[in-house]
């Protein structure tokens, strides 16, 4: 998931609104909540942001995911 945006891994969990960081982490949160059946409030723990800042991600990580045909790979 990092590669689609060329940030490290562990960039996913850092504080900050940049560009890639939000795109990989709302892809993230979309993925680990709709896919992978994770609560909002363990992301938001996870993350360190709040649970409706997770349910905006999880919006935002759908978007992003149909726009360019990501998709999950089991």
């Amino acid at each position: 998931m990092a590669k689609i945006c060329d940030i490290e891994a562990d960039d996913i969990f850092l504080k900050g609104k940049q560009q890639k960081r939000v795109k990989v982490r709302s892809l993230f949160c979309f993925w680990a909540v709709r896919e992978l059946g994770i609560s909002l409030t363990e992301i938001a723990g996870r993350l360190g942001i709040s649970v409706s800042g997770v349910g905006y991600s999880v919006e935002r990580g759908e978007i992003i995911a149909r726009n360019n045909d990501y998709q999950l790979i089991e």
